[in-house]
């Protein structure tokens, strides 16, 4: 109730006492002032403890204030109750000596009505004794300047204003302020700013001999004279004063109230102040009227900062989200949370509207929090209910990291829902002090070191002066760049787009386009290869309820993963001249494309103009039939690039094929550029290498050297190891040497003047063959055959033979590498451990079986409780860690040699077996250890099932019939509940 003492919540008395300001808050009962607390920097201001500070400011005791201002201390008091603000300058004794204080106050309403008081202080310095006995003789004058003071004003301003009022019918309250005098201070020292001071009382009041002029407080004076006057005199003023300042630039500027009827003379100086606040630091302007934008904009500031607690409680700020396209995967590969102050009954505020005061407040900071805590709240839920998420970009503001402790508050929200911090990504903005951009510096790099991504926000937008700066000091992940600007010069925008980007690619930076609100822009930004794009074309921003829950709508984890590792490939030539670019539409000339792969399957997400025209020289329609026809063909040119898949998925090299028409070869390079378990992502590009001229490829095999054609004939047939095989030109077989023959059980009668498509073994090299007639091209592949109990690979060459300049018939040469693939595939089926755990895995538990029989022994199968579900929630890197970590607490418990991990998310404990009590024991460590374990950047309650049993095996397979027992009891284990243990003696069956 108004009438009783304001309670405050933790949240309310820790942001007031832990601002960044002396404050001090105030609540009046009947008249009565009542403290109610002071904020640490007030304590460090008047050098005193809060205790005992709140005890000598609740007895209205006015004795450490100076005697001449003690009357205006109180009138100040009244009148905060009065004014929603008002400001005063006093001086307080602070260790035995006057400080002059600049006093601002601040009416607040609470929601259950109680009217409280925010005064902040700012301590402008000590007095000297002299001044101090001075003021006590003349407390009406300023002793600097020798004006009237605010005191004089407090007297006799109001009687003044009125008459002069009733004598012109018009008035002008003139606040003037000297622009930045503290910088100016700690540059040339306090003494020349005393001097600006003196020059500036003079030169204001020459200015206006018939009005009043007075220093109203520390750097600002106020001026009441007949309206009309400052338009013409105040640039003559400014001129003067800078002409006065030792840097030659500093002056004054003024918020001016321009008065026709009467009302209180601290009225017109408020509404005079505020219109001088208006101006802010704008320099370009001179002076402000005060007239119903300046009005209508600091009502919404007192709205603002009187329900910022209300809103907050009663979710009158809602979190809208805007999509984020991937352009290759045409899905939404994220969102931007953006805020909105929606109290009911009134009209929606958009973020612009309330986050610059709430920034000037210094509560920015709670909003930010309050958003995070939504986002991670839906991440959360949506996970919960099986519907697809995807990270979400924050917006925060430097205003932030003023608050110790506030990258602890993020983190301390991700954990309380357990979302990875990979999902969260901050927008940040430069700011323009060095103070400023030091701590967001610090505040970036700290995020980035607990795994959030960091974002540059609206390069090229609002943020444009300080960009290019903040890039050279900043390690960004991502750059947001703002084309909303772009429209006024189309071509210049162009060129300005295609240096950002790739400028972005050269720093290893992710750009994202935003603000795309035509097809135009869209079009241009999809040719520069960017992949990330948002804008009102895409997708508005929407509340929660509106995201969309259809799965084919976003990019699922491991499609996230692939776009991440292609998202900072360059497609542009940074080499190419401006010209070339204009020429080309900044593309790169030479055709180029990103595909990817799932399976055998390949799909074009990225292709430029020159890539589009040269498949239609091909003869296809579009890029899906293109794409349709590698996927479908088996021969030719399909295989070629298959192969050379094949190759750079292999060696993770450029691997290059030449790819052959009718009429030219051209040369195709591919590199693999991303890839994951199912998916891989390559660049091509390519150039034309010649016109086609089949005879000048192949060179005739001829006498030389004393080394005759029919030797060499006869070796190749009879000591090669090598299979050989050749072919007429309808592809029926004229011979083979006998190790071919050998390779698939024939004689050379059953395969004389048959094709290959006759023979099982050999029908799957039917269709290479037929391309190479075609195209006259050699090619390699590889040939498997399988049976019930075989299974042989075959490495095999074809090339063309030619008379008369056409092709007349191949000669093939092929290979068994069955023993050496055999070889491969024993070494990864001998490994004897595990290689993501470092555990022993099955196969050493084989050959462990010659120390395990006879003697007592406990055998435990473990499983990870709803590990599947884990693994789907928060991704294989997730679990990946969650089996290390148990790994790492088995070895702890039950040491090396006697852990396996039995596959999957099973692990075998095979130890010595002394008691239950001690078996139990040590489980209860394992699970101990398991409770709030960080994995990467989250804290999890790590919960298993266990089944064992004790006792001897004889025999090896009685070693099998424990492990069997232990996984029975393992199974009672989830069957009664999970998170449990459950154990028997063994019996052999």
């Amino acid at each position: 109730m108004p009438d009783e003492l304001y309670q405050f919540t933790d949240q309310e008395r820790r942001q007031y006492e832990k601002a960044p300001l002396p404050l001090m808050v105030m609540q009046v009962i009947a008249g009565e002032y009542h403290v109610l607390l002071v904020s640490d920097e007030y304590c460090r201001m008047v050098q005193s403890d809060r205790r005992s500070m709140l005890e000598y400011l609740n007895h209205h005791s006015f004795g450490r204030v100076h005697p001449a201002d003690v009357a205006r201390l109180a009138t100040f008091s009244a009148a905060a109750v009065k004014y929603p603000e008002c400001h005063l300058t006093y001086r307080l004794s602070i260790q035995g000596e006057y400080h002059t204080l600049f006093a601002h106050s601040k009416r607040i309403k609470k929601e259950d009505g109680t009217i409280l008081l925010i005064v902040s202080y700012f301590d402008l310095g000590n007095d000297q004794t002299q001044q101090s006995k001075e003021q006590v003789m003349s407390p009406d004058l300023d002793l600097l300047t020798g004006l009237p003071n605010s005191s004089y004003f407090n007297k006799y301003g109001n009687d003044f204003l009125q008459k002069l009022l009733k004598k012109t019918g018009s008035v002008d309250v003139i606040y003037f302020d000297i622009s930045s005098l503290r910088s100016y201070n700690d540059q040339f020292g306090f003494l020349q700013g005393n001097v600006l001071i003196q020059n500036c009382a003079e030169i204001i009041q020459s200015s206006f001999p018939e009005g009043l002029t007075l220093r109203y407080v520390d750097d600002s004076f106020l001026t009441i004279a007949a309206s009309g006057q400052l338009k013409r005199l105040l640039p003559d003023i400014q001129k003067r004063i800078a002409s006065e300042a030792a840097d030659r630039v500093t002056t004054v500027k003024a918020g001016v109230f321009r008065m026709k009827e009467a009302e209180p003379a601290t009225s017109a100086v408020d509404k005079a102040y505020l219109a001088m606040r208006y101006m802010g630091d704008d320099r370009q302007r001179a002076y402000q009227f005060y007239n119903g934008q300046v009005k209508k904009l600091f009502e919404m500031r007192d709205y603002l900062m009187g329900h910022f607690e209300e809103a907050l409680s009663k979710s009158w700020l809602k979190v809208y989200y805007q999509p984020i396209y991937n352009l290759y995967s045409k899905k939404i590969c994220s969102f931007e949370a953006v805020s909105r102050w929606q109290e009911p009954g009134h009209s929606m505020l958009k973020a612009s509207s309330f986050i610059p005061v709430l920034e000037k407040s210094g509560l920015v900071y709670q909003l930010d929090l309050y958003v995070l805590d939504h986002v991670c709240r839906l991440l959360a839920k949506r996970r919960a209910d099986d519907l697809p998420i995807v990270p979400v970009s924050i917006n925060l503001s430097p205003n932030d990291f003023n608050l110790d402790d506030f990258i602890d508050q993020i983190i301390a929200i991700t954990q309380k829902y357990q979302i990875p911090h990979k999902m969260i990504q901050f927008d940040l903005m430069a700011v323009p002090t060095v103070s400023d951009q030091q701590r967001l510096k610090a505040g970036a790099a700290s995020l980035q070191k607990n795994g959030f991504r960091i974002c540059l926000d609206r390069y090229g937008g609002e943020n444009s002066d300080l960009s290019t700066e903040t890039l050279l000091e900043y390690n960004f992940d991502q750059l947001k760049v703002d084309v909303r600007s772009f429209d006024s010069n189309p071509q210049k925008a162009k060129i300005i787009l295609a240096s950002v980007i790739n400028m972005t690619r050269l720093l290893k930076i992710v750009p994202i386009v935003k603000g795309i609100e035509n097809k135009t822009m869209l079009n241009f930004i999809r040719s520069l290869g960017v992949m990330m794009t948002q804008g009102r074309l895409l997708g508005k921003e929407m509340p929660e309820r509106s995201v969309r829950n259809d799965p084919a709508a976003f990019e699922n984890v491991e499609e996230r993963a692939l776009f991440t590792g292609l998202s900072r490939i360059n497609v542009l030539d940074p080499y190419l001249e401006t010209k070339d670019r204009l020429n080309s539409n900044f593309e790169n000339p030479q055709p180029n494309s990103i595909f990817v792969l799932r399976g055998r399957q390949a799909k074009l997400v990225y292709c430029n103009s020159a890539f589009r025209s040269w498949i239609n020289r091909l003869g296809f329609a579009d890029t899906d039939a293109f794409a349709d026809s590698c996927n479908a063909a088996s021969a030719g040119n399909s295989i070629r690039l298959w192969n050379a898949i094949d190759q750079c998925r292999r060696v993770s090299e450029i691997s290059q094929f030449d790819w052959i028409t009718e009429n030219e070869v051209f040369k195709v390079r591919l590199q693999l550029i991303s890839k994951t378990d199912n998916l891989a992502a390559f660049l091509s590009d390519g150039y034309k290498v010649r016109d086609r001229e089949p005879h000048n490829d192949y060179q005739p095999l001829v006498d030389g050297g004393g080394l005759e054609s029919e030797k060499i004939r006869l070796s190749l047939l009879e000591t090669s190891n090598v299979g050989i095989f050749w072919k007429n030109s309808r592809l029926e077989y004229l011979g083979a040497n006998q190790r071919f023959l050998d390779y698939f059980g024939l004689r050379l009668k059953d395969l004389l003047h048959r094709q290959s498509y006759e023979l099982p073994e050999l029908s799957q090299i039917s269709s290479q063959e037929e391309q190479l007639l075609k195209d006259g091209m050699a090619l390699d592949d590889y040939l498997t055959l399988e049976s019930s109990d075989n299974r042989r690979t075959f490495h095999y060459y074809l090339s063309p033979v030619y008379a008369n300049d056409a092709v007349c018939g191949l000669i093939g040469f092929i290979m068994d590498v069955s023993s050496k693939m055999d070889e491969l595939n024993t070494l990864r089926i001998e490994a004897a451990r595990d290689p993501l755990t470092t555990l022993k895995n099955r196969r050493s538990f084989d050959r462990d079986f010659s120390y395990l029989t006879g003697q007592e022994l406990m055998v435990m199968m473990i499983d990870i409780d709803y590990f599947k579900t884990f693994n789907d929630k928060f991704g294989h890197l997730y679990g990946d860690a969650v089996l290390k970590k148990i790994s790492e607490t088995l070895l702890h418990v039950y040491g090396i040699g006697h852990c396996y991990r039995y596959g999957g998310d099973e692990f075998l404990v095979i130890t010595d077996f002394s008691s239950s009590d001690q078996l139990l024991g040590e489980d209860q460590r394992v699970r101990k250890l398991l409770e709030q374990v960080s994995i990467l950047d989250l804290k999890f309650d790590i919960h298993i099932s266990a089944g064992y049993v004790y006792g001897q095996a004889q025999t090896s397979s009685e070693i099998y019939e424990m492990v069997q027992a232990a996984d029975r009891m393992l199974y009672e284990s989830k069957k009664n509940g999970r998170n449990r243990i459950t154990g028997a003696p063994f019996k052999t069956n």
